[in-house]
């Protein structure tokens, strides 16, 4: 929703009152490069038009504006705010318009320079009282995003909230924007453990979602859910889950993260219960897709993997050879992870199983292994 560079610079506008009949083949290639996207080729156009024209100062200023673009897109980051931060520093008289450029332009590469130049931004428009509110709501939403960015989550919710404050006084307000500011005033007030608010502003974007917003949708009802299954209210946590888990399944997030995580929460909702036949066709629907996600948390499968090993051990039907199997599993991903706490709690477990099938040879290796985990531990401290 941020506006991006071809939104609010518009360049083959901008460089037309510079063009003449000696740079025009010239600068026609340029906007024809950055408009393809081929970066690294507006960079040389740029350098070599600068040399063969000697551009005056508006037309450098437009010129470096791409350049700071292109190094951007590249992963040259470092030059891209070089250039932002010379022509911040540079202008003496700063219009609202070019700071809010320059803060755009900083956020692809700098979020504390952006979070500096939109500081400036925010100041000027607050003591301005004819300021288009759109403009102002956008300003907050990249200075929110920055101070989210650099995981300053209580700043980004206030910056979050005076954009939306903008955009509610706006006669024709950006009904996108607002919904927009709603889910991520939802995602950080439960990143800070506010859930009533959190509830609150993602209640606020299922209203306002339509077929458009259908992502929006799914990721609201499923934090929804979520957060109503910390609370304990599971005919709540259900609801709205049964509303999410139809739609991810015919949405483009089939498949996704936030498939599992539905999946989980409905599984956990009914472990949480002790209803752990309910409990187990989700936890392997949520392992499934996990298994698929080029980069899932090792973590987060490892303790699926525990709740579903300990619901096949206790079910009306217990199934115990599968249950060794899935803690087994459990340990072979927590074995990945950096947190020794939660494997020794897993490994503790795991022995107690085996110990109570009577399998003393698995009972022993995993032993074994907890001693040698805790004999590391004690030499490392």
């Amino acid at each position: 929703m941020r506006m991006t560079t071809m939104d609010i610079f518009n360049v083959e506008q901008n460089i037309k009152e510079y063009v003449n009949d000696a740079n025009k083949e010239d600068l026609k290639v340029i906007v024809i490069e950055f408009k393809r996207g081929h970066f690294l080729n507006v960079l040389s156009k740029t350098k070599i038009f600068r040399e063969k024209h000697e551009p005056d100062q508006g037309l450098a200023r437009i010129l470096s504006f791409l350049d700071a673009t292109c190094y951007s897109q590249t992963g040259e980051g470092k030059q891209a705010a070089e250039i932002i931060g010379n022509m911040y520093q540079a202008s003496d008289e700063k219009s609202i318009d070019d700071l809010i450029l320059y803060g755009n332009l900083a956020f692809m590469c700098d979020y504390k320079l952006a979070r500096k130049i939109m500081s400036d931004v925010v100041k000027q428009i607050d003591n301005e009282e004819a300021f288009e509110p759109v403009k102002a709501a956008h300003a907050y939403l990249v200075l929110g995003e920055a101070e989210e960015n650099l995981e300053k989550y209580v700043r980004a919710i206030k910056y979050y909230k005076r954009g939306l404050t903008y955009l509610q006084t706006d006669e024709e307000k950006d009904d996108q924007l607002v919904l927009f500011l709603h889910f991520k005033l939802g995602a950080l007030h439960s990143l800070v453990s506010e859930t009533d608010e959190a509830i609150h502003h993602l209640h606020k974007t299922l209203e306002l979602a339509d077929e458009r917003n259908i992502e929006i949708k799914i990721n609201s009802l499923v934090s929804i859910a979520k957060m109503y299954g910390s609370k304990d209210e599971y005919e709540k946590a259900f609801a709205y889950l049964r509303e999410a888990i139809p739609l991810l399944e015919t949405s483009t997030l089939a498949g996704k993260l936030v498939h599992a995580e539905a999946y989980t929460e409905m599984a956990y909702n009914y472990f949480d219960q002790s209803m752990l036949d309910e409990a187990v066709p989700y936890y392997e629907k949520a392992i499934a897709i996990h298994l698929k996600l080029p980069n899932y948390s090792k973590r987060e499968l490892g303790m699926i993997y525990m709740q579903f090993a300990y619901c096949m051990e206790h079910k009306e039907h217990p199934e115990k050879l599968l249950a060794a199997r899935y803690y087994e599993e459990a340990i072979g991903q927590l074995e990945k992870t950096n947190d020794q706490e939660l494997l020794e709690s897993a490994l503790a477990d795991i022995i107690a199983f085996f110990e109570s099938i009577g399998n003393n040879k698995k009972k022993r290796f995993y032993e074994n292994k907890f001693v040698k985990m805790t004999n590391e531990k004690a030499h490392v401290h």
